[in-house]
């Protein structure tokens, strides 16, 4: 039997209603602000900005991590649920490591690695590069220690964003399944599941001044159902390119 199919152990009530969620109790400020950021900071590459330019867009990093924070139960163990949060947005350890892309530069990585692994894998002059005797595997295994040494700031820099890929894997699934009792494999399997118990149905999610569509947009992508408007035709427009031409879900 694997890790997804085992009965999920969890200290939380199936019914949800009226308990509090982990948006009322912590927030991880610091690292969700970097997120937004470097969100912001990919100009053209963000997911909505080709439809249109709209003033004040919401990050879609925070419009998620607002969605799952209401979601959420906060439990008697607040380093565990904060460990769960950070898990399904990718922003722990083994997440971020999920996000790495491309390679990092060999002086990046030299910088960030232990007198020892300086001495046995790089050759320092004039500038820190691999010995050619260091094989493909060993450089990445040496890579991955020098990337979890590094700041979060640091860490981003070589990172996708957590919209760019599919979620957590298979093995963080195991953990926040065991800590919710859930038995999702995919954000919007979870949010129907924490919706049936906190509110007895999938979240529906609405927004009333809608603008470029980012929250409906997001909303709709993890599986809430999704209800835009505004009184703008152009924001209207945008929202509705937003859910039918991007696709932010059925």
């Amino acid at each position: 039997m694997d890790d997804l199919a085992r009965p999920a152990i969890s200290a939380f009530p199936r019914d949800l209603a009226g308990a509090p969620s982990f948006i009322e109790t912590q927030w991880p400020v610091s690292k969700l602000s970097k997120e937004s950021y470097k969100e912001r900071k990919a100009g053209a590459g963000q997911t909505l900005t080709g439809l249109g330019k709209w003033w004040g867009r919401k990050p879609l990093v925070l419009v998620r991590a607002i969605i799952l924070g209401v979601l959420l139960p906060a439990g008697e163990d607040p380093a565990a649920d904060r460990a769960i949060f950070l898990a399904l947005m990718t922003m722990d350890d083994e997440g971020l490591l999920r996000r790495l892309k491309g390679a990092i530069p060999p002086a990046t990585v030299y910088a960030h690695c232990t007198p020892r692994e300086q001495l046995e894998c790089f050759i320092a002059e004039p500038r820190p590069a691999w010995r050619p005797e260091i094989d493909r595997e060993t450089r990445l295994q040496i890579t991955r220690r020098a990337f979890r040494r590094m700041s979060y700031d640091q860490r981003l820099e070589f990172c996708l964003r957590p919209e760019e890929i599919d979620g957590p894997d298979p093995k963080a699934w195991a953990d926040i399944n065991a800590h919710l009792g859930t038995r999702a494999s995919s954000l919007p399997e979870l949010v129907a599941e924490l919706g049936q118990r906190r509110f007895g149905h999938v979240p529906r999610v609405g927004d009333v001044f809608s603008g470029g569509g980012s929250i409906p947009f997001e909303a709709a992508r993890i599986g809430c159902a999704a209800y835009g408007s505004d009184l703008n035709p152009v924001a209207a427009l945008l929202t509705w390119g937003a859910l039918n031409i991007v696709g932010g879900g059925a």
